[in-house]
């Protein structure tokens, strides 16, 4: 009897290990993509030398060929705040934000903009499914425009 019990706890202790190996490589597979996406967007803003009605499109051509849809609400809109693609309520595939400086003083006329690119993170495990949704940010390089940057064209 000792034998069959001994056996059962080595069969628990299997399927734990078994379940936490699991859980780390969905959550790293879903941190990957999440990130990858992150790091495509801030690309194609930096191609396209800003965010206008051409990167929207771009990106959203983007995510339908990737097929990566976390979704979550983006923070209370600041000055700049770009949510797009709105999925249903107030929940956004991706967030951007932009921030604009004026460089060398009023008299140059060039602004210095960074756009923050948020996309979502999801906490997905086998057969328990969806728990957590975490924002992944990443920032453009500098983009140098002489109008405003911030305003979408």
């Amino acid at each position: 009897m000792r034998e069959a019990i001994g056996g059962t706890w080595i069969f628990s202790i299997v399927i734990v290990f078994i379940v936490l190996f699991s859980s780390f490589l969905a959550i790293s597979v879903n941190y990957s993509s999440a990130f990858r996406v992150k790091n495509d967007i801030v690309g194609i803003i930096e191609r396209n030398e800003g965010h206008n009605s051409y990167v929207e499109d771009a990106i959203e051509e983007y995510y339908g060929s990737v097929g990566y849809g976390a979704a979550a609400g983006c923070k209370p809109p600041a000055t700049g705040m770009l949510p797009v693609l709105s999925t249903t309520g107030q929940k956004y595939r991706y967030c951007i934000q932009c921030t604009q400086k004026n460089i060398s003083g009023a008299s140059s006329g060039m602004d210095q903009c960074h756009y923050k690119v948020t996309v979502f993170f999801k906490f997905d495990l086998p057969i328990i499914g969806n728990i957590f949704v975490f924002p992944v940010s990443g920032e453009t390089k500098p983009i140098y425009r002489a109008c405003d940057c911030c305003k979408v064209d």
